[in-house]
This record gives C-alpha cells, sequence and structure tokens, in this order.
C-alpha cells in the first residue's frame, strides 16, 4: 500500500456475515472509520453522514438495514449502497460515503486510509 496513506488492520474481518461491522478510529482524527460486509464483500468507509457531520451509527456500530440490503444513517434515514457508498434515498441523495480500499489479508482486513482523509 502507498507510502502517503495509513494502513488499519482489522482482525478476524473475514468472519463478519452480510450486515456486520467494526469500526476503527481514523488515524489523527476524532473520527471513525467503518468496515462492513456487504453482498459484495467487505468495504470500509467513513463513519460520517454526507448531509450533516454525524456518525451514521448514534455509536452503537449497526449501519446495515436488512430490509433494504443498505447501510443506513440513523439520523437522517438516508440509504446508501454497500457496494460504493452511493446515497440513493435521503437528503444526501447523489452523494457517496467517503470510502476506503479493503485488502483482505488472511482472517484479517488491510484499510488503507490516505492522508488527505
Amino acid at each position: 500500500m502507498p507510502a502517503d496513506s495509513t494502513t488499519i488492520r482489522i482482525a478476524d474481518a473475514t468472519t463478519l456475515v452480510v450486515g456486520q461491522s467494526r469500526t476503527f478510529p481514523l488515524p489523527d482524527s476524532e473520527e471513525q472509520g467503518f468496515l462492513i460486509r456487504t453482498p459484495a464483500g467487505l468495504r470500509a468507509f467513513r463513519n460520517k453522514c454526507r448531509h450533516w457531520p454525524v456518525p451514521l451509527d448514534m455509536d452503537d456500530a449497526d449501519f446495515w438495514n436488512p430490509e433494504v440490503g443498505m447501510i443506513q444513517c440513523k439520523v437522517h434515514g438516508a440509504l446508501f449502497r454497500g457496494d460504493d457508498g452511493q446515497c440513493v434515498f435521503g437528503p444526501c441523495s447523489g452523494h457517496p460515503l467517503i470510502g476506503f480500499q479493503v485488502q483482505e489479508d488472511g482472517n484479517d482486513a488491510l484499510v488503507r486510509i490516505p492522508e488527505s482523509s
């Protein structure tokens, strides 16, 4: 992974089933990211709504709405596709979540956080 980034290891990430997630602290920030298993595989995003700068999960690490099969902001109800984080419903429609590269490494996942994040 490039030198102008930080890599975060998420242990046992391959054991996550669809809809399960783990949060992790972002480097040099008060914010978090989250790793989630979607039908398309493991994905990682910044835990911040694109409509208003609040965490999506209300601090419970639960991002997935199983009824619609999407990531949901618990504050505004916005829905984001799991494969690319694109908002398809709600006040931030058309604006994607900020995503991070994910690479599986054995049972773990490596999440690359660019310096400019």
